[in-house]
């Protein structure tokens, strides 16, 4: 049988939240126990919340919104690449691999350690815009990274802004301890909400034969 590895966190009020969003809110409404027929609970949260997809229209007005990505880019063969003593993924480190034909692209970093802490931290790894550029240039459409941004915490935005200008849509918040090095079966299904800036997604890798 093939392993599946879900790399979506838990949702739920304690989980590491990106400052100034906010966490999820979870408030049972109706309760079998207080004399209720059923338990209904109300989920309040933001789309970036957990793990998510950015969506052009997150750093442009006139961008494209969520339900506007294409199922066929969220869905397919995906390559998780392992960087590893490093704080800023460049482009250099990225040509020393062979990237021919991948189009989905997931980053596993030392970042994976940060989610044993109570608290968001702001010193995680990250790419810079060079790493951005090159991405671009080979035909990468889909990035991934395993922790709340694919950029730096003091940046401007710019790496957002020219990875989804150029096609390249975003996927942060990704839990990948335990995951080796490779190729695998993508499957990511953000919620059908139109035109938003983001969508929280279900993630879950498949191996391959």
């Amino acid at each position: 049988m093939k392993k599946i590895y879900d790399l979506s966190p838990e949702i739920c009020p304690e989980m590491i939240s990106w400052p100034g969003d906010g966490c999820p809110e979870i408030t049972l409404l109706h309760s079998i126990k207080n004399g209720s027929h059923s338990n209904l609970s109300r989920l309040t949260m933001t789309l970036h919340n957990g793990s998510h997809i950015d969506a052009p229209l997150h750093f442009s007005e006139d961008g494209d919104g969520a339900g506007e990505i294409p199922l066929e880019i969220l869905i397919g063969n995906v390559r998780v690449l392992r960087f590893s003593g490093v704080k800023t993924v460049t482009r250099d480190m990225l040509e020393q691999v062979d990237l021919r034909g991948v189009i989905r692209l997931i980053l596993a970093t030392d970042n994976e350690a940060l989610w044993y802490k109570p608290d968001f931290d702001r010193n995680y790894t990250y790419i810079d815009i060079g790493a951005a550029r090159y991405l671009t240039e080979i035909g990468v459409r889909l990035l991934g990274i395993d922790y709340l941004s694919v950029e730096d915490f003091e940046g401007l935005a710019g790496v957002h802004r020219h990875l989804l200008s150029h096609g390249v849509f975003i996927l942060e918040t990704l839990q990948l301890a335990g995951v080796p090095e490779g190729d695998y079966e993508l499957y990511c299904l953000p919620l059908k909400l139109g035109k938003v800036d983001g969508a929280p997604a279900r993630v879950i890798l498949i191996e391959r034969d």
